[in-house]
Formats: C-alpha cells, sequence, structure tokens
C-alpha cells in the first residue's frame, strides 16, 4: 500500500508524490540528498601554502605538536613569521620513496609534489643513480652558500648527502656512535672499563667482567651486544678507520684487509672462548629488557637510541655511563654515525625559496632544535649549537655525567659516511659475510685461520658488489 503525501520540492512548488515505502523512508532520503547538496557546494578548505612529508612520528609531532589544546607549534610560529601555513604529513618511509620516485619520473608538478621531504639514510642512495642532471632532488649548494648555512653545518655530514660534487639534502641529525654500560655491574665486578682505549683490551676487559659474574651466580651475564647476522656494528667499526663500503668513485672497499681483521675480531667476541657478547633479544625494544635484567651490559649507542633507554628503562637511571668506542689503530675515530635523516627540495617544487626557507626553520633554527629537545636527544648538525649550555649540564641518568658535552665532542671527530646509489647492495652482501664469518667461528676457526677465511669471504663479496655496480652502470 502507498502513501500520498505532499512535498515541497527546491522550486518552492508543492507536488503529490505516491511513495510505497512510507513517509519515514521519503523523510530520510529528502534529509539525504539535502545534506548532500549541503556538502556538494561547502567551499573546500584552503590548501596549506607549503607541505612537508615526512616518515618519522617524532618528527611529525616536533613540527606540529601532538594536538595539546593551546599547544604552540613550530608550524604555528612559521605561519606568524611568514603568513604561510604549513601541512606537515606522516608518509611510511618505503610509501615516500615509492611515490617520489614516480614524481620524479613524471617530471611534472600535478599538485602531488611535496615543498620539502623526509629521506631516511638507507634510501637516498637511490635517488643518486640517474646522471647528475637528472637527480630528482634541487642542488643546495649557491643556497646552503648564500644563507651561510654550508659553513655552519658539520661538513661530515653534509657528505653524506651529496654526490658528485652537489649537495642534495640537509642534515636533521648528526648521530655519532658512544658506548654506555651498567657501571653498577662493572663496579662490583672491579673492571675499569674505560681505561680500555683499544677494542683488544676492551675484550680483555670484558672477559675480566664475564669472569667475575660467572663466578658469582651468573654464568650466561655477556658484557657487549654482538650482532651475529648484521653488519652494522661492523660498518660502525669500519667507520672508525675511515672505510665506507663504496666511495663515491663508486669504488669498492669491503674487502681492505682492516676489515677482514675487524671482521675476525667481530666473530671472536661472539663465538668461542674469547667471546664476549651476544645478540639483543628481538622485537622492539625488547633490548631494554636485557639491560634492565644485566643479561648484557654494553650497548652501542647513537644519539636517537640513547633518548629511547631514557624513556623505556628508568629503572637503570643512575646506574649507567658513557664513554668513547675504543679504537684499533692510531689515526681511528673514537666514534661514527649509525643512521640518519635529510630534507631535500624536489625539482618540482613550486616555489624552491620558500621550500629552502621552511627547511632552514624547521631544520637548522635554535627554536626547531629547541623543540626538537623535548621529544630526543639528538645532536643538531649545525655546529655554533653545540656550545649551548644544555650540552654542559650533568645527566642525572647517567649519574650527574655530562654525556650531552661528549656526544659533541665526539661529533667533532666524525668521520664523513658516503652514501652511493651501491651502498644499500655491499651493505647487504655484509650482512651475509657476517653470518657465513660467524658460522666459521662456530665451527673452531680463530686466530690468523680466522682471519684469512674472512678475507677470502670479503674478496667474493667485492666481486660480486663490483659485478653489481658495472651492470647497474649499463642500466643508467
Amino acid at each position: 500500500m502507498s502513501l500520498r503525501v505532499s512535498v515541497t520540492i527546491a522550486l518552492g512548488e508543492e507536488a503529490d508524490v505516491s511513495f510505497h515505502l512510507g513517509k519515514p523512508i521519503l523523510v530520510m532520503i529528502v534529509l539525504a540528498a539535502i545534506s548532500g547538496l549541503i556538502i556538494a557546494y561547502r567551499p573546500a578548505p584552503k590548501a596549506a601554502d607549503l607541505t612537508v612529508w615526512v616518515f618519522a612520528d617524532s618528527h611529525a609531532r616536533t613540527y606540529r605538536g601532538d594536538g595539546t589544546p593551546g599547544e604552540h607549534t613550530l608550524v604555528d610560529r612559521y605561519k606568524e613569521m611568514t603568513g604561510q601555513t604549513v601541512q606537515v604529513k606522516l608518509v611510511n618511509a618505503q610509501a615516500i620513496n615509492l611515490r617520489m620516485n614516480a614524481i620524479f619520473d613524471r617530471n611534472t608538478n600535478d599538485g602531488e609534489v611535496p615543498d620539502l621531504c623526509e629521506v631516511e639514510i638507507g634510501s637516498v642512495g637511490r635517488y643518486f643513480r640517474p646522471p647528475l642532471k637528472d637527480v630528482g632532488w634541487l642542488p643546495l649548494n649557491d643556497m646552503l652558500d648564500k644563507s651561510g648555512w654550508r659553513d655552519k653545518i658539520i661538513a661530515s655530514r653534509l657528505a653524506t648527502w651529496s654526490s658528485r660534487g652537489k649537495i642534495f639534502g640537509i642534515p636533521h641529525d648528526v648521530h655519532p656512535t658512544s658506548l654506555v654500560y651498567r657501571a653498577d655491574l662493572f663496579k662490583e665486578a672491579n673492571v675499569d672499563l674505560e681505561s680500555a682505549k683499544t677494542w683488544p683490551e676492551f675484550q680483555q676487559k670484558c672477559l675480566q667482567f664475564q669472569t667475575y659474574w660467572r663466578e658469582h651466580g651468573h654464568p650466561n651475564r655477556r658484557a657487549i651486544e654482538v650482532q651475529t647476522a648484521s653488519s652494522d656494528n661492523l660498518i660502525i667499526m669500519m667507520m672508525q678507520q675511515h672505510i665506507n663500503p663504496v666511495d663515491d668513485q663508486n669504488k669498492v672497499y669491503i674487502n681492505d684487509p682492516r676489515v677482514a681483521k675487524t671482521l675476525a675480531f667481530c666473530v671472536e667476541c661472539a663465538v668461542g672462548p674469547n667471546a664476549i657478547g651476544a645478540d639483543i633479544t628481538p622485537g622492539p625494544s625488547m633490548f631494554m629488557r636485557d639491560l634492565a635484567r644485566g643479561d648484557i651490559c654494553v650497548f652501542f649507542m647513537p644519539d636517537w637510541r640513547n633518548g629511547y633507554i631514557k624513556r623505556g628503562c628508568p629503572e637503570v637511571a643512575g646506574k649507567m655511563r658513557m664513554m668513547p668506542l675504543p679504537i684499533f689503530n692510531p689515526g681511528d675515530a673514537r666514534t661514527a654515525s649509525w643512521g640518519g635523516t635529510m630534507v631535500g627540495i624536489p625539482k618540482m617544487a613550486k616555489d624552491p625559496q620558500a621550500s629552502f626557507k621552511l627547511a632552514e626553520f624547521l631544520y637548522l633554527s635554535k627554536e626547531a632544535i629547541a623543540a626538537r629537545r623535548k621529544t630526543d636527544d639528538i645532536l643538531p648538525p649545525v655546529k655554533a649549537m653545540w656550545n649551548d649550555p644544555e650540552y654542559q649540564e650533568p645527566d642525572p641518568f647517567y649519574g650527574g655525567q655530562r654525556v650531552g658535552a661528549l656526544y659533541v665532542e665526539l661529533a667533532r671527530e666524525l668521520p664523513p659516511r658516503l652514501v652511493t646509489p651501491f651502498t644499500s647492495i655491499a651493505l647487504a652482501t655484509l650482512n651475509r659475510v657476517v653470518h657465513d664469518a660467524m658460522e666459521l667461528g662456530k665451527e673452531g676457526h680463530s686466530g690468523i685461520d680466522l682471519e684469512q677465511r674472512c678475507q677470502k669471504l670479503l674478496d667474493e663479496a667485492a666481486e660480486d658488489v663490483h659485478k653489481r655496480i658495472e651492470f647497474g652502470k649499463l642500466e643508467g
């Protein structure tokens, strides 16, 4: 049975409508139609003047805040200064790479091009593969020179984001790496770890430490984290010796004899009678449980990781100390960089000058670096800011040690970390080599025999990387 109702339509006329589903349904349909018209004709929100893509939640929170009522964010401050609005979009790192590659392939600004985009160190090399004129990022040499920033930013960090003499990114960080250790447990074992200036001396101190705790009811306590299936620790030790896996001329150095010696040392630190370490417990932040329980007592500590243990492992506050990395040979650096982020300007950005001014503010200004300190302990790349009194403050987490000053001291001797289109291939190859070398150690190889076998593994790996580079050149 249908229901006859009177409806006033948009033109103001009345009409008799026979609607078989009933009056309530008709009313709902009319209301939905009206709502649709309102939405369709409502003015669209004004697009932001500038857009920044970031891959790290901590970076997004630093720039745009966390939504706290009344919060005055960096983007708010930038609008006050310039009148320009800024949108910060949090985008998965892999998605950033896919989208930026697509943008660079199109070589046009179709409205999807960010004004600034952050890139992680493990991904940047792929962008440097084309001929220099075809790299999608805008070279920043002139802008950095004219603004004076080039001399103010630590040179070894600009090198990371450069290719063939062109600087394509402004560094977000420095990431010097130190060692941190459970000072309370080493003190109880009567082992002065910081007196060890070389890695072999460090190994001996750690063996003394483990002997003490084995005799006091902790047979499984290990001194230091040692990676048995990843090359991260090996790369740090290579960088200390100023050895990049691949240089900016695409020459491969992973089979340098010093690398074989270093790899053999890493193996003997992980397996055999002189082992002093073990892998950390797998899983996000699980290494902090190892630290809190004293299962592993020394950790490699870039500044970004330092913030994690302070927030996630409060039970060891006051029990920790920090020290420089030991070295192998005179002239080695007592630190190396682990990780990193740059911000770059796509060539297709609508206003590169406006993009650069925003990058200056978000990455290099005192306001931005002060905001960054609220979310992490990352040392900024601007050398003059290392003189801030805050870096001289005693840190209660480390029993009053001035760890900020130590990070600054280490940053001043940071070796350049070079990244090429083939660096990621070399690193993946080294991961496999580390695994194979660890198996040699488990089979009982040691000393000069182990070093020679490591050299053979590295020679084969270097030849493989070289072939891949040659193949890549043909493709390019």
